[in-house]
């Protein structure tokens, strides 16, 4: 998307046109103009889905497999049971009860759909508030960027994911940290980690990234909240927190923790793969290892949040394909200025989505035969290929909002 105004040999592009119009007015009028333009981009991949994909595919082609998931906590809730008490859940907290929102409204898929997109559009503002006064421009097309990248339209809205909710978490803390606001992305952080455990990724650096007054804010405030939040149901229900071993990989039986689309999860699968123990010490060591790296090198917030996010992707066992939406939207800041990353993240959907298709999204298979995973195998190291390479290409640079020379 272009950002100055102009594009080829003079001609002002598509992009350079929408910025135009979703940049005229006051503050209040751009805010609606991403709301406007999300509710465009969701408002037809839903139509699409309940009017013509669903009636003559049925769930083939966007099978919405976690929403009855995601009813039945909720229902939980309502019917006053308490979580991990009352009825199992490997999920954290706060992520169940953020679904009695569209389970009040009348718990269809489309009104899951419409929930989720609202956090991709809150996604999408908290990108343009926050960076712009830097570059007001670019701060648009930033925001322009995630709503119309297609792996968001692809999870959120046809297949009805609460990545939406976890990627709005996952880049609230950095954007807070961006504005020296440690204790409120301490606070953000925390709140992260009770909806989807995702922000441990990146606690470590942001802790690193932070000088000493920064660091104890943020230690302050996660201690604080979580004296508030779980020390009462420790005392309340005592031995009743879940363990997560879903996320931590604990479980003997799914040693990656049950669906995956990772080569480590394919070659568990072949009979070579590491045990549960394994995969969780190989994950730990390279968070610690690339968070030091990434203060060693004084890397930038930015830079050193997606080498981690990197990091982690291509060592824990258990990666779904909606997850790519935390790295891409990390490296979607670069693709402001640089199309070909934004050509490289959207490639490599390509053959991620075909490994998902064949492998059944590594439990199900097409065929129970070898040959199928290790054309998974094939299929997600093309995608991953794809996924680094685009990080290659800018490791060395700031994006726009992190550079000396920004306005």
């Amino acid at each position: 998307m272009g950002t100055n105004g102009e594009g080829r040999e003079g001609k002002v592009g598509l992009g350079d046109r929408l910025l135009d119009w979703a940049l005229q007015g006051d503050l209040k009028r751009k805010l609606l103009a991403i709301v406007i333009f999300g509710l465009f981009i969701y408002g037809t991949v839903i139509a699409l889905d309940g009017l013509l994909i669903r009636p003559l595919f049925g769930d083939v082609l966007s099978d919405p497999t976690d929403l009855n998931f995601y009813r039945d906590r909720a229902e939980n809730i309502l019917d006053g049971k308490i979580p991990y008490v009352d009825f199992y859940s490997e999920s954290p907290p706060l992520i169940m009860y953020l679904f009695l929102i569209p389970q009040l409204a009348g718990g269809s898929t489309q009104v899951y759909q419409l929930f989720f997109a609202a956090f991709a559009m809150m996604t999408a503002m908290a990108f343009f508030l926050f960076l712009r006064e830097i570059d007001e421009r670019k701060a648009m097309a930033a925001s322009i960027l995630y709503l119309v990248y297609p792996l968001g339209m692809l999870e959120f809205g046809f297949g009805v994911q609460d990545e939406a909710i976890t990627t709005f978490l996952f880049v609230l803390p950095l954007l807070l940290l961006l504005q020296k606001r440690a204790a409120a992305s301490g606070a953000a952080s925390f709140i992260g980690v009770l909806t989807k455990m995702f922000n441990v990724i990146v606690l470590p650096w942001t802790f690193l990234h932070c000088d000493n007054r920064g660091r104890l804010k943020m230690v302050i405030t996660f201690g604080i909240l979580a004296l508030l939040v779980i020390v009462p149901f420790m005392l309340l229900f005592p031995g009743e927190l879940p363990s997560f071993s879903y996320y931590f990989l604990g479980d003997p039986d799914s040693p990656t923790g049950g669906s995956s689309i990772s080569p480590w999860h394919y070659v568990g699968e072949l009979g070579f793969g590491l045990p549960g123990w394994a995969g969780v010490a190989l994950t730990l060591i390279g968070l610690a290892a690339a968070s030091l790296f990434a203060y060693w090198k004084k890397m930038s917030l930015w830079q050193g949040a997606t080498l981690v996010t990197m990091v982690f992707f291509l060592t824990y066992p258990k990666i779904l394909l909606v997850y790519f939406m935390m790295p891409a939207v990390l490296l979607l800041m670069w693709g402001v200025e640089d199309r070909k990353v934004v050509l490289k993240l959207s490639a490599m959907l390509v053959p991620l989505f075909l490994s998902v298709a064949v492998t059944g999204n590594g439990k199900n298979p097409l065929v129970d035969e070898p040959w199928v995973w290790v054309v998974g195998i094939v299929l997600s190291l093309m995608g991953w290929a794809l996924f680094v390479h685009a990080w290659w290409k800018v490791r060395d640079e700031r994006p726009f909002f992190e550079r000396s020379d920004a306005q």
